[in-house]
């Protein structure tokens, strides 16, 4: 391959939101998920990084004394609010913001009095920052190998979206430039994984229903600590970016200052090919699913640069696309037409229902587009729904459909309408055709919409931020935000970062997830076993058990890993068992008084045991005894006793359920193999008898 790979980590991080480079592989054949290979990836010029979002475990809200993790769903009043966005320190309106604003929506905030107090509605200056909040947040920055700053200086980011009443988020950022070991041997990776910056925040409001231009939120989450941790685009193929998560949020956990549950961790992905840029898809709240998700927002891009590549090559310019600013547009241009009269007695009911509702039906032409809005882009989705993305979001249109284009045969409109709409428009064979309609006052905003995404698609693919659906594609969310939405927080003056704190943080550092990986190693687990049981749950009880024996502590890190999910499934229980628990297992399994085999089916006894009896009692059942070979012999001879009567079976069928009958009485105390001997002596001769 000649281009440029993008596993290159040497120099810089590429400037801006742009993949570094720039020569999109256009012949590149679509392929479904888990056919490419690493070096596929590395052709497509496949950037991933994450931001990962986690709440921290505080008594506290951030900037206030309102208990933070309160959830509820009853509420006591409802205020209403509406967003304005606001200049930067450089004179400049954030395109995000003023996206928003085009919305026009109305902000309903449901609070409960429990949860919340005046300073998350703006009516009272933030108190001072929860210090209990940025120990933590130092804490997780220290395990990251972060560059901690002297002071923290509080920012404001701001956020139109209605998720913060304010309209923006107060930020600060704690530590910068860091890497941490990163190592998937089953995947070939062994290097570092780079850190770009930690910053500590407050997190906005849960979200209860979007519906046209009413939004609402509830309170209850707003304002509790929470860390973003961003990396660089260093995670080169889907599986690396589901492990680098996974990595990352372990090293939190570790520090045992993060809720873990629904809600309490999600993570931002930000992908590229080459010659495309950044997008975010916002909000991920699993693992699981981010390589599936990564992997066709890649095609997407790329499939979005082919038909940039086309338009370029029809010679469609961004000029002729453009709608003056002035005025609505079935009024100044020629490319939108009000086809309300043309169209509201056709057969298509959703328009016939739009007009008799009074809506505005347009036909807009785009010049260049014909056969373009048919185009897949993601599985089982077209081009044209970036289109109606962009129209659903921001002018908020609620029926569906809303929206149907001439690339689509039999289907809306007969072809006597299209043809009476393309002459009416001076459309020739080369030009798409859309029609639109929406309420009066939101149409020009739908039409509008329509021209801004079509000269989009002349720069490939648009920097934005997209949602995740659970078929893997994503959808249009908002504009990316860029660097003017911040700006300094006049409320809140800065907090040093002591010597002090820095020195009694180090001292109580938990181990990492890389060192815990290494000490199990030791204990003769591999490395697959090793990092599963470092990033488990259950690993500090393993570490409290503190088994001795190498095959002790494999077989019970194995046990660990199939049962205790098993037993948490079935009786739905979260808390761990005391180690008192368990450890009478291990100490029986260390001095050989219980056979290994035996060890996941006594921890099952000892997961579900009851308040009456004792493990001891539990794990004397499996202890060898003096008399287990006279037991045996005489449970030899019952078996065959019973195996006389089942004629016709062969010697292996026979010995299976020999052994199933026998090793519920004797597993854990003797030799499966010697008891499977001894079994087939004891049944040669009935079986030959039997012939």
């Amino acid at each position: 391959m000649t281009a440029k790979s993008n596993n290159d980590q040497t120099g810089p991080r590429p400037p801006g939101d742009h993949n570094p480079r720039t020569d999109p592989p256009l012949d590149f054949p679509d392929a479904a998920f888990g056919e490419l290979t690493p070096a596929d990836y590395d052709e497509l010029g496949f950037l991933s990084g994450l931001e990962v979002h986690q709440q921290l475990k505080t008594r506290s809200k951030l900037f206030c004394r309102c208990p933070a993790g309160r959830n509820r769903k009853d509420y006591d009043a409802e205020v209403l609010r509406h967003m304005r966005p606001t200049l930067s320190e450089l004179g400049e309106y954030d395109g995000t913001a003023l996206m928003e604003f085009k919305t026009k929506k109305e902000i309903v905030y449901r609070l409960e009095r429990g949860s919340v107090c005046t300073y998350e509605m703006d009516d009272t200056p933030p108190f001072e920052i929860d210090m209990e909040a940025v120990r933590g947040s130092v804490e997780i920055s220290q395990l990251l190998n972060l560059n901690l700053v002297s002071e923290l200086h509080v920012m404001r980011k701001q956020y139109l979206d209605g998720s913060i009443p304010t309209g923006f988020q107060r930020t600060a950022m704690v530590g910068l430039t860091g890497s941490i070991p990163f190592k998937v041997p089953e995947l070939g990776v062994d290097r570092e994984l780079r850190i770009r910056q930690l910053s500590l925040e407050e997190d906005s409001c849960r979200e209860v229903s979007d519906i046209g231009h009413r939004i609402t939120f509830r309170t209850d989450r707003l304002g509790m600590p929470l860390i973003e941790t961003v990396t660089e685009p260093d995670l080169f193929t889907p599986w690396e970016l589901q492990a680098g998560g996974r990595l990352l949020a372990h090293v939190a956990q570790a520090t045992g200052k993060v809720l873990r549950g629904p809600g309490a961790a999600r993570q931002d992905v930000n992908v590229s090919v080459a010659g495309g840029r950044r997008v975010e898809i916002k909000g991920v709240d699993n693992h699981s699913g981010l390589p599936l998700l990564v992997h066709i927002e890649a095609f997407r891009q790329l499939n979005l640069l082919r038909i940039k590549a086309e338009l370029e090559k029809r010679g469609v310019e961004g000029k002729i696309l453009m709608l003056p600013v002035q005025g609505l547009p079935w009024q100044v241009s020629d490319l939108v037409v009000d086809a309300g009269q043309r169209l509201c007695d056709c057969d298509f009911a959703p328009i016939r229902q739009a007009y008799q509702k009074g809506e505005k039906i347009c036909a807009v032409r785009l010049p260049g587009f014909g056969g373009l809005l048919s185009y897949r882009t993601q599985p089982g989705v077209t081009f044209a729904r970036e289109f109606a993305d962009r129209v659903r979001v921001v002018a908020c249109v609620v029926d569906r459909p809303f929206m149907i284009h001439s690339d689509i045969r039999d289907y809306g409109l007969d072809p006597q309408q299209w043809r009476s709409l393309s002459k009416q428009l001076k459309a020739d064979s080369g030009d798409a055709l859309v029609v639109v309609w929406a309420p009066e006052e939101d149409a020009p905003t739908a039409v509008g919409e329509l021209f801004l995404r079509a000269q989009d698609a002349l720069l490939g693919v648009p920097a934005e931020t997209r949602q995740a659906f659970r078929d893997g594609t994503t959808g249009f969310e908002r504009i990316l935000p860029g660097p003017d939405r911040m700006y300094p927080d006049t409320d809140t003056p800065p907090i040093p970062i002591s010597d002090s704190l820095i020195a009694e943080v180090k001292s109580g550092l938990p181990e990492t997830p890389w060192d815990r990986e290494e000490r199990y190693m030791k204990l003769d687990l591999n490395a697959s076993a090793a990092r599963d049981l470092a990033r488990s749950r259950w690993a500090d009880l393993y570490d409290a058990l503190d088994p001795r024996s190498g095959h002790v502590a494999v077989r019970l890190a194995n046990a660990f890993r199939k049962r205790i999910p098993h037993w948490t499934r079935q009786i739905g229980q979260v808390a761990l068992p005391a180690p008192e628990t368990i450890s009478p297992l291990v100490r029986a399994l260390e001095v050989t008084d219980i056979r290994l085999e035996a060890t996941e089916q006594v921890l099952d006894a000892l997961l579900r045991k009851s308040e009456n009896e004792s493990s001891e009692e539990i794990v004397a059942r499996y202890r060898r005894g003096p008399d287990d070979l006279d037991v045996l012999a005489s449970g030899l001879e019952e078996v065959a006793e019973k195996i006389a009567e089942m004629p016709g079976r062969s010697l292996e069928t026979l010995v299976r359920w020999g052994m199933g009958v026998l090793m519920r009485r004797f597993l854990g105390k003797l030799d499966p193999t010697r008891v499977s001997e001894l079994l087939r002596d004891e049944l040669g001769e009935v079986v030959k008898g039997d012939c």
